[in-house]
C-alpha cells in the first residue's frame, strides 16, 4: 500500500538508521569497529556507532522530507541537504564526544535519502535506475566543480590531501560516478545472498571484502598511503579467491586479518560506508 509522503520520509529515515546499525553489527570486520573489537580505532566502539546512528535518524528523515515535499531543482535540493548534513555532523560529534563515526555515511546516505524522497514524490515508487539518475542530477555538476576548486587549495582535510597527493576523488567520486561500487559490487552480492537465504552476517562480510578488494578507500590512503591501500586490496582479494565469507575457516581468517589490520592501522571506513549504503538500498527497494 502506498504511504503518505510524510510517512514515507520517516520510513526512509528509519531505514537509514538501521543500515548504519547493520554495518557496525557485521562481525568480524578487518580493521573496523564491530561487536568483537574496535579494529584500528582507539577512540570508538560499537556503542559509539549505536549512539551516533540514533542521533542521526531525524536528520535522515529531514533530508528525505526535503526530497518528498520540495519542488526545487535537484541541485538546489543537494545544497539544502548539505546544510542539514552539517547540523547532523555537529549532533554526531556531540553524542560521540568529538569522534567521527559517520561523517561519510551522512554524506552518502543523506544523498540517497533525498533522492529516494524525490523519486517517490515524482513517480510514486523508487527504482534503482530512477534513484541513481536523480542522484546524478543532484550532485554531479556541483561536486565536479568542487574538485576543481579543491585541487588549487591548501589541503585541510584527508579528502583534499588524497585528491592532491593521489588524485583520489574519494567520497565525491563515488557520488559523481553514480555509486557504482554500491550498485555493481555490494548490491549484487547482497541480493544474491538474500535469494540463496545465506547467513545475513556472512552476506554482509562477503560484500564488504569485495568492496575492500577494489575501492580506493580514502581512509586507508590517509592512514597508510598507496602502499597500504594496495596491501588491503591484495589481502581482501586473496580472501575472496580462497572462498570468501562462505569458505571453510572464513571467520578465523577474518579475525586474523583484523589483528593484522589493527596492528598496521588499516581501516577501510569508506568501504564500511558503502556497505551501509548497499544495505540501505536493498531495504529501500524491498529486495
Amino acid at each position: 500500500m502506498k504511504r503518505l509522503k510524510a510517512e514515507y520520509a520517516d520510513w526512509i529515515g528509519e531505514r537509514a538508521k538501521q543500515s548504519l546499525l547493520e554495518e557496525v553489527y557485521t562481525t568480524p570486520k578487518p580493521g573496523l569497529v564491530d561487536l568483537l573489537t574496535n579494529g584500528a580505532h582507539k577512540d570508538m566502539d560499537f556503542h559509539s556507532f549505536e549512539q551516533s546512528a540514533s542521533v542521526l535518524e531525524p536528520y535522515f528523515k529531514k533530508m528525505a522530507a526535503l526530497g518528498v515535499e520540495g519542488t526545487q531543482e535537484p541541485e538546489d535540493l543537494f545544497l539544502q541537504i548539505r546544510r542539514v548534513g552539517i547540523v547532523a555532523e555537529c549532533a554526531m560529534l556531540r553524542v560521540t564526544g568529538g569522534v567521527n563515526t559517520h561523517k561519510g555515511a551522512i554524506f552518502t546516505i543523506g544523498i540517497l535519502c533525498a533522492s529516494a524522497g524525490r523519486c517517490y514524490a515524482r513517480f510514486g515508487k523508487v527504482t534503482i535506475q530512477d534513484l541513481i539518475q536523480m542522484e546524478q542530477r543532484m550532485v554531479r555538476t556541483t561536486l565536479l566543480r568542487e574538485l576543481t576548486v579543491l585541487r588549487n587549495q591548501i589541503p585541510e582535510s584527508n579528502g583534499c590531501r588524497n585528491l592532491i597527493g593521489y588524485n583520489s576523488w574519494g567520497i565525491r567520486g563515488e557520488a559523481i560516478g553514480g555509486y557504482r561500487s554500491v550498485t555493481e559490487i555490494a548490491l549484487p552480492i547482497l541480493i544474491c545472498g538474500r535469494k540463496k537465504e545465506s547467513d545475513w552476517n556472512l552476506i554482509k562480510l562477503q560484500a564488504l571484502l569485495a568492496l575492500m578488494s577494489v575501492v580506493d578507500d580514502g581512509n586507508v590512503l590517509a592512514r597508510r598511503g598507496k602502499e597500504g591501500l594496495e596491501t588491503v586490496k591484495l589481502l581482501a582479494g586473496k580472501f575472496l579467491e580462497e572462498g570468501g565469507a562462505y569458505g571453510h575457516g572464513a571467520i578465523k581468517k577474518l579475525q586474523d586479518m583484523d589483528e593484522l589490520f589493527t596492528r598496521e592501522n588499516y581501516s577501510s571506513g569508506g568501504c564500511a560506508d558503502l556497505l551501509a549504503a548497499g544495505i540501505f538500498l536493498i531495504d529501500l527497494l524491498g529486495i
